[in-house]
């Protein structure tokens, strides 16, 4: 996943909490913090990452396991 659209992912569900303050419960907070630390690592940032410039594939994601949130 490229950085604008894990940027676009945030934004989308910043503004579903936005919306729904003060009415979630602990459940869907674990899920939602879940969800973003699934963003955060499995977005691609080599372009930023200066230091693999060996070729290591160590860093590719696969998708199939996407969280959802319910």
């Amino acid at each position: 996943m490229e950085v604008c659209e894990s940027i676009h992912l945030m934004l989308i569900l910043l503004a579903h909490v936005m919306r729904r303050a003060g009415t979630f419960s602990l459940n869907e907070k674990i899920k939602m913090v879940h969800f973003l630390a699934y963003i955060l690592s499995n977005t691609d940032v080599g372009m930023l990452d200066a230091g693999n410039s060996s070729g290591n594939e160590s860093g590719k994601t696969y998708h199939c396991n996407t969280p959802r949130i319910n």
